[in-house]
């Protein structure tokens, strides 16, 4: 199994092709939204 190195004390960052991409983003969001069940999600993002 990959360890995931994304994972920070209060948020999930990292550096794109290396610590996240497109697949695992994909995971996050799906395990989130089957957990919690939120009506709304709200994402953000930096440079």
């Amino acid at each position: 199994m990959t360890k995931l190195t994304c994972f920070k004390a209060y948020d999930i960052r990292g550096r794109l092709g290396e610590e996240l991409n497109k697949d695992i983003a994909w995971r996050i969001g799906r395990a989130y939204g089957e957990y919690l069940k939120p009506k709304t999600i709200v994402l953000g993002g930096d440079v």
